[in-house]
């Protein structure tokens, strides 16, 4: 017998860790290479480690790292988080695998080089300033006279220290609150982006490219709410591929790819559709965050399927992207972001059973467990969870969302207790 393909993925958490149990079905082992010595152990302590037949860890040398991989023979090298994206790169080019390559690493992270990188390919690009001194954020947002403006990290993920800044005084409480501290990446926030508030409907694209050649498997409209500073977000909708914004932002999506030089892999792309066309907000090299690819694969190949698809069968991608439309819906979706007006430690979800019977109710992600503690919601990061809503039905989807909002406000999902009380057995 010929000995058994690896598959290696750098930082299996969040919406990697369901690449290993996939590769693995088809009968491939699995290597996990963990970028950071020092991970925290929110994702640590959620490794699946028995998925791996070897956990690597990069202490800082490329050579060494490459080395210790190198011996397990890889057929590839699958990046499974946002930290991982580096080392990933580095990695598959150093093995001479399919790889993105080194040369725009920075701007496939740094929010800044991101933009640069798409002004060099005349591309539109978000209008903004990279500083680290607040006084000049303040001058360079009143010269442009446009309130509110965005101050957020470079690379950070989610909503994580991001801020609506109405005024000088508002843009200074932002550089306060994060200059200088650690953001949800592990990055040390030395400069921030002061940028252009981008008005219009914001959409984000999962797509998987092989050899440059690009499928986008899911287009979602993303909605906000605003709160104080703050965004948070709402809820998520998944779109048929054709339609007039998707059409508008598709091949937009696809031009971003190519100036970022992505050429491998999964890529999960924020566009805002503004009056004077899509802009772009972030691309993450890697795969949708935080989703339920079991839940999603009843409406459509979910952007887990059609990334382990790709490295399985590389000539799935043209034979997706050659298609008209790329994908189909079987179902609609929502992805709805609870928003908790409750405060405490949780000591019961029972107020979960009535959004359970909801008809369209398909699954959640991302709960908080009796023991956790929750607070209003302002950001991604305070998000008590998020619910899956599936029907054929949009109208469906609606009802039900509107019924879990009413929820959350009149009698709230959790039965909390206030803090400093010991839970219970």
């Amino acid at each position: 017998m010929g000995r058994r393909r690896v598959a290696v993925v750098v930082d299996a958490y969040s919406t990697g860790a369901r690449l290993a149990p996939r590769f693995i079905a088809a009968g491939l082992d699995v290597v996990h290479v963990q970028s950071n010595p020092n991970e925290t152990p929110f994702y640590l302590d959620k490794l699946r480690r028995e998925d791996f037949v070897e956990n690597i860890v990069h202490e800082g040398d490329l050579e060494a790292t490459a080395e210790a991989v190198a011996r397990h023979e890889p057929a590839f090298v699958v990046v499974g988080s946002e930290p991982g994206v580096l080392l990933a790169d580095a990695l598959s080019e150093r093995l001479e695998l399919p790889s993105n390559g080194t040369a725009l690493s920075r701007a496939r992270r740094d929010k800044h080089e991101m933009a640069e990188a798409l002004r060099r390919a005349g591309l539109r690009a978000v209008e903004e300033l990279k500083t680290g001194d607040v006084e000049e954020a303040v001058a360079w947002a009143e010269r442009r006279g446009d309130w509110p403006v965005v101050v957020k990290p470079l690379d950070s993920a989610g909503t994580d220290g991001l801020h609506l800044c109405e005024s000088p005084d508002a843009v200074r409480r932002a550089f306060a609150a994060v200059l200088g501290r650690p953001n949800a990446l592990q990055g040390s926030n030395e400069q921030l982006l002061v940028q252009e508030l981008l008005r219009g409907t914001q959409l984000f694209c999962d797509s998987i490219s092989w050899d440059g050649v690009h499928h986008v498997s899911e287009v979602w409209r993303d909605t906000k709410t605003r709160i104080g500073d703050n965004l948070a977000y709402d809820f998520e909708e998944l779109l048929d591929y054709h339609g007039e914004e998707q059409d508008q932002v598709v091949p937009y999506v696809k031009a971003v790819l190519d100036a970022l030089g992505i050429k491998y892999g999964p890529a999960h792309t924020e566009v805002m559709l503004t009056d004077d066309g899509p802009v772009l907000i972030e691309c993450g090299a890697r795969l949708h965050g935080s989703i339920r690819d079991d839940v999603v694969d009843r409406c459509t190949p979910s952007h887990v399927t059609v990334t382990v698809e790709a490295y399985l069968d590389p000539s799935s991608v043209a034979r997706r992207a050659g298609s008209d439309p790329e994908y189909r819906l079987a179902n609609a979706s929502r992805c709805v972001m609870l928003i908790s007006h409750q405060e405490g430690r949780v000591i019961s979800d029972a107020g979960m059973r009535e959004v359970e019977r909801l008809p369209s109710y398909a699954g959640s992600i991302a709960m908080a467990q009796p023991g956790d503690v929750i607070t209003r919601t302002v950001d991604l990061f305070s998000c008590p969870g998020m619910i899956y809503l599936v029907d054929p039905d949009r109208e469906v989807l609606r009802r039900d969302y509107e019924r879990l909002r009413e929820l959350e406000r009149t009698v709230g999902l959790f039965e909390v207790e206030p803090l400093g009380k010991t839970v219970t057995a």
